[in-house]
């Protein structure tokens, strides 16, 4: 893993650190890779920042963006040297999201430039939300059920899959509840998805195994830590992910179709 992605995880824990503890932070739900990182020490590291904000998301986007200007900025300088940019960048889907981009440099450096998008987005959970601590400070966050089923609604959402959500699932499977099925159909139709969009979303990803699995072992090896990069490579690799996530996404199948459902 290289230098620049660790010194990413480090700012990212200054970043959620600084939203925890100040006013424009309140009511914001980590959620996202980075989550997982942070509060369940994924050994995946992630590049950017998400949160569930069930509000004016443009308003909140303005109240950040004041807050990493006052005291974010100033903080990533006294701590790694590093003169820092903040602005508004363009969502996929401007309505249902939005996006800070924060930017990060030191000519003397030889790391490069840093970039950390902070995307704030509405999420369907089901459970209240949950208080983690981490050294003193407080995050709010969605459920460990709630937080890997959004990992498979995400990838029947994206048009574009992302194989870290792939990952993400493999590792928190343990995390479905023993209702996911009743969860996940729930959570589907509020959404406006049926059973086929899942039966959809499984033939895909069957049908384009060689290309995920091309992608997750590049994940594997920028972005995972390197002692766990070698016990994934022993127990089957990016194949083995892939397969066991297929698995699950099958096993959910199965028992939302036995039920009168979609």
């Amino acid at each position: 893993m290289n230098e620049q992605i660790k010194t990413i995880d480090s700012i990212q824990q200054v970043i959620t650190r600084t939203i925890a503890t100040e006013a424009p932070g309140e009511n914001l739900l980590l959620v996202g890779g980075f989550r997982y990182r942070l509060l369940n020490n994924s050994i995946r590291l992630s590049t950017d920042i998400d949160y569930h904000f069930n509000g004016n998301l443009s308003q909140k986007r303005t109240e950040l963006l004041s807050l990493f200007k006052r005291r974010l900025i100033p903080e990533v300088k006294r701590t790694f040297g590093f003169d820092g940019t903040v602005d508004e960048m363009p969502s996929p889907n401007e309505s249902e999201s939005k996006t800070i981009g924060l930017a990060f440099y030191n000519l003397e450096k030889s790391i490069g430039r840093i970039e950390i998008p902070i995307d704030l987005t509405k999420i369907t959970f089901i459970d209240k939300p949950e208080t983690r601590t981490i050294n003193g400070t407080i995050y709010l966050t969605v459920s460990d059920a709630d937080m890997v089923e959004s990992k498979i609604l995400a990838l029947l959402l994206r048009v574009y899959k992302q194989e870290r959500d792939l990952i993400d699932l493999f590792l928190f499977k343990s995390s479905l509840a023993d209702n996911v099925s009743q969860r996940l159909h729930q959570k589907m139709s509020k959404l406006g998805l049926a059973l086929r969009d899942l039966e959809k979303l499984i033939a895909s990803l069957k049908d384009n195994r060689s290309r995920h699995i091309k992608v997750l072992n590049q994940i594997l090896e920028t972005q995972v830590e390197e002692g766990a990069q070698q016990a994934i490579k022993m127990g089957g690799g990016a194949g083995s992910i892939f397969d066991t996530v297929l698995s699950v996404l099958q096993d959910s199948y199965n028992r939302i179709k036995k039920e009168p459902i979609l």
